[in-house]
């Protein structure tokens, strides 16, 4: 395989515009392939060398093939008499627009991404532990609010009649332990929370509400503020554990 120099080669003194390239042609099982360049060239010379290179692709590695040297001759268009005044030279003036290519800084792009991404690792390096505190903080936040809300709302709805409240406010009491401590909260009976809380006054708030559900108890506070005290104190366990972690 032979490559071609695209516009990222240095061709001195010339300079890239453009290539046009015809397609392969083989005749005689020998393949050729071809390319016009464009160059312009801003260099007041007579006469500019250009010598052109192909690359023939060896596996890993490639070999650079020169070209014979070329030598370009260019013709002076404009002749100014050296008793002509630079004032009264006659100019011809073309203000019209000359479309240039359009060439992306592939090179100076990589340095600012790669500087950008160096800049972030290292940051995060040195603020990602406090970062994650601050949001898991944060949501550990949220979470006990919205609790809250929800817990308080069902419990005046309980101490207002509604017996059907009573067990919505012990499940989204469970549910929130559930995800506060990583424990089945909602799996486990009044019985089995005593027996792994280990919190008498805990059991004696379950087995109130548990009666206000199923026998048709009175409808009073306390168990339910002893509920939310025990939820307190397990918000407060958790948020000492991130923030000293």
């Amino acid at each position: 395989m032979v490559l071609f120099p695209d516009s990222s080669y240095r061709f001195a003194p010339f300079e890239y515009q453009k290539k046009n390239l015809a397609p392969t042609r083989t005749k005689n099982g020998i393949s050729y392939d071809s390319v016009v360049y464009t160059f312009t060239t801003f260099e007041i010379d007579s006469i500019q060398s250009l010598q052109l290179p192909v690359f023939v692709v060896h596996g890993k590695d490639c070999t650079r093939v020169l070209a014979e040297r070329r030598d370009v001759y260019f013709k002076t268009a404009v002749v100014v008499a050296d008793s002509v005044q630079l004032q009264n030279l006659p100019l011809k003036t073309n203000t019209n627009y000359n479309p240039v290519s359009w060439l992306f800084n592939y090179p100076l792009t990589s340095l600012i991404v790669g500087g950008v991404l160096v800049l972030l690792l290292a940051l995060w390096l040195l603020l990602g532990n406090r970062i994650r505190k601050h949001f898991r903080i944060k949501g550990l936040n949220k979470a006990h609010s919205l609790f809250l809300e929800q817990y308080n709302g069902q419990v005046e709805k309980t101490l207002a009649g509604n017996r059907v409240s009573a067990e919505t406010a012990l499940v989204i009491w469970k549910k929130y332990l559930e995800n506060l401590c990583a424990r089945p909260f909602t799996k486990l009976t009044t019985k089995e929370i005593r027996e792994t809380q280990k919190d008498e006054h805990l059991a004696i708030a379950l087995q109130r509400i548990d009666r206000m559900i199923y026998a048709g108890g009175s409808s009073v506070r306390e168990p339910f503020d002893q509920l939310r005290k025990f939820s307190e104190v397990k918000y407060h366990e958790k948020l000492a554990e991130i923030t000293n972690g």
